[in-house]
């Protein structure tokens, strides 16, 4: 006697977007180039072998006093990639990475930028000697797959 029995393997894609819930902040002197404060975004819950196949990066809303030139978004993960993506410094830019194609979707991702301030403030008809730029709400999104 002979029993057959049939699974049906469904497998998966899709998009994800993660917000994190703090700001990427950097005050610097004039002249000054420096990282801003980070962000964290913790992605959880793509099945185990999801991995990525595109990923993408907003900065989020823009606040600034002064004249402060983004040189750069650092992104990097628990996975051990990590890529710097040359920005011009806009508001909700979205930049798209290569470095983390084929990696783990799962992890943590840290985000900060880079910057050099230019010129200061105003403030009550003052020229300050420091510059501020806050980028709120970045997000990442997730392209996966888990048939690869």
């Amino acid at each position: 006697m002979t029993f057959v029995t049939s699974t049906n393997v469904y497998a998966a894609s899709g998009q994800n977007k993660y917000t994190a819930s703090g700001k990427m902040s950097a005050i610097l002197s004039v002249g000054q180039t420096g990282d801003s404060s980070s962000v964290t975004i913790n992605v959880l819950g793509l099945p185990a072998n999801a991995i990525i196949t595109k990923l993408e990066v907003n900065t989020g809303s823009l606040t600034y006093q002064g004249g402060v030139l983004t040189n750069y978004l650092t992104i990097s993960s628990s996975n051990g990639r990590s890529e710097q993506i040359a920005s011009n410094g806009a508001a909700n830019k979205t930049l798209t990475t290569s470095r983390f194609l084929a990696s783990s979707a799962n992890g943590t991702y840290t985000l900060s930028f880079n910057s050099t301030c230019m010129g200061g403030a105003i403030v009550n008809g003052n020229v300050l000697d420091i510059g501020t730029k806050t980028y709120s709400k970045p997000y990442i999104v997730i392209y996966w797959d888990d048939t690869l």
